[in-house]
């Protein structure tokens, strides 16, 4: 192409040099709806026809390209010359370019194969098909479709005329950058778009290096060397395609507490160096501008990425390690994530899931000396859930050790626990706290709101029959998600019960899930005798669980 700063679609093609989308660029989305809006292959098509009628040019939006020798890399433009392609294709311009996707190969097939057709059977190839697997082939089909319906009543005199008029009024805005800065300026461009991460400037980085030509190969060897490099690099671009895709399923983003598009995998592995976080310093200290590094940092991020499969899908592992990120605060939560995971220090995580029930910190976990500590924390502990006024004055001890147990559960039936109970979590009086009274001068008085109470029904206990437990000890408390707290209001334990074993019910009760709760509600009744024997139960259960004599 010559080197113009304005030039038209003709001038940019005219060279048949191959246009390239690079391995960093997103995929083919023009034709995605906007609500009520025209989408872009609308609105462009309206464009092309008013001022085709018109016989006008057509300035659009600039385009940022790396030309060499033998082909142009588009940095932006890249849906803009998409759509022309296929507009070209439908148009059956004989001299058409080839648009290559080197790391999209079923994208690249299909673009191929529209080449070669007739104009009748591109229409057919282009069907409308929901199930369409691939993001970009949808939106190809449906910008032909588009493309299709505006022109569909063109004759072939029409269809001459316009590719006439497209290859020499469509005018554009060039600007040519050197191919090492194409990340960087792609990075700036589409910046305040949210288009690009620092993760997906990192894989472009990655992907470019491991292409790097060695200069001192002869000619014999340099087409077998490059083939290779194509191999390499279009394995890696889909291998991180397919983390990528792991780190943005809901569950696993849940469970690991982050919204980024590659999840912990890059912050972890960059955060053991102590640096301030950029694509810069990443490239700096890890990449390192050659094909060494790139191979090297991504073979430790395959090697990381599946220790955080490993742990997700194991169910002893998801548990133990679902609870600590779940129970620690952000900071601690980071901590714990660079050491195990990254500097791999914890060995025993055994011991870091029984302390941090405790309430433990990081530091407190991880340091050698903390045998004096952890047991002032074991003792604390105890004493607090002995307390039968637990459920006021220390109800996130109560809590944490209520939680426990219901994981413990599932991990002896190897079943990974459903942690969303931590951000709904409520804490269930079995016996209800408005059924449980007290005397004083003659009258009976309820132990809630204190308001007197003139028939003592069937059920309800008297505060001073208690012995070494009460309505708000221990053993009276359940684990249940918030908004089925509320389905128990203040019904006795058979009427409860009845609810949380309804499968009739048009809402599941999520909170059967929680084995530890379920077994509670197995029992036959509920009151003073059952709350002491569940209290002195699960205080013997945690003496025996923390070594605690």
């Amino acid at each position: 192409m010559k080197e113009k700063l304005i030039s038209s679609l003709g001038e940019y093609l005219a060279d048949h040099k191959d246009i390239v989308i690079p391995y960093y660029q997103r995929g083919y989305i023009w034709g995605k709806s906007r609500g009520s809006e025209k989408d872009s292959v609308q609105f462009l098509l309206e464009s092309i026809n008013g001022h085709f009628n018109d016989k006008k040019d057509l300035f659009l939006q600039g385009m940022t390209i790396c030309e060499s020798d033998d082909n142009i890399e588009l940095i932006d433009g890249q849906q803009r010359t998409t759509f022309f392609y296929l507009l070209l294709c439908y148009l059956k311009y004989d001299k058409l370019f080839d648009l290559k996707y080197p790391i999209r190969i079923e994208s690249q097939h299909f673009l191929d194969r529209l080449k070669s057709m007739s104009r009748n059977e591109i229409v057919e190839f282009c069907h409308e098909d929901e199930t369409e697997g691939f993001q970009d082939i949808y939106y190809f089909k449906k910008t032909i479709r588009s493309i299709h319906e505006m022109l569909e009543d063109f004759n072939e005199e029409q269809i001459m005329h316009l590719r006439e008029y497209l290859l020499e009024h469509i005018k554009f805005l060039f600007i040519s950058i050197p191919k090492e800065k194409a990340t960087i300026v792609f990075s700036m461009m589409n910046g305040s778009k949210a288009e690009m991460h620092t993760e997906e400037i990192i894989k472009a980085e990655i992907l470019r290096l491991v292409s790097l030509e060695d200069n001192s190969l002869n000619n014999d060897d340099v087409d077998a060397v490059r083939w290779e490099q194509n191999l390499l690099r279009s394995k890696y671009a889909r291998e991180w395609d397919k983390w990528q895709y792991w780190w943005n399923r809901e569950e696993v983003s849940c469970f690991y507490h982050t919204k980024n598009v590659m999840g912990l995998l890059i912050r972890t592995y960059y955060d053991s160096l102590k640096n301030v976080y950029s694509f810069e310093n990443f490239r700096d200290l890890c990449l390192k501008g050659d094909r060494k590094n790139a191979k090297d940092t991504f073979y430790k991020l395959r090697h990381l990425q599946k220790r955080f499969e490993d742990v997700y899908n194991n169910y002893e592992l998801h548990n133990k390690v679902g609870a600590i990120l779940y129970l620690l605060s952000e900071n601690d939560r980071s901590k714990f994530i660079r050491s195990y995971f990254s500097e791999e220090k914890i060995d025993k995580i055994d011991d870091y899931y029984k302390y941090v029930f405790l309430s433990a910190s990081h530091t407190e976990i991880e340091k050698n000396d903390t045998d004096e500590i952890l047991q002032l924390k074991k003792e604390e502990v105890v004493k607090a859930l002995e307390s039968d006024n637990l459920y006021n004055e220390a109800y996130d001890y109560a809590f944490r050790q209520l939680l426990r147990l219901n994981i413990d559960a599932d991990t002896q039936l190897n079943r990974c626990f459903d942690f969303s109970i931590v951000q709904k979590k409520s804490l269930e009086h079995i016996h209800p706290q408005s059924k449980v009274y007290h005397k004083k001068d003659g009258y009976c008085y309820s132990d809630k709101d204190g308001n007197v109470i003139e028939v003592i029904e069937p059920g309800m206990i008297d505060k001073a029959d208690f012995e070494n437990c009460s309505q708000h000890c221990i053993g009276n408390l359940v684990l249940l998600y918030k908004n089925e707290n509320s389905a128990f209001s203040n019904k006795d334990f058979q009427d409860k019960k009845k609810i949380y074993f309804d499968l009739k019910r048009e809402e599941a009760f999520k909170s059967r899930h929680l084995l530890h709760s379920l077994s509670v509600f197995a029992k036959s009744e509920w009151g003073k005798d059952q709350i002491k024997e569940n209290k002195e139960c699960i205080i013997k259960e945690i003496r025996n669980y923390y070594g605690i004599q």
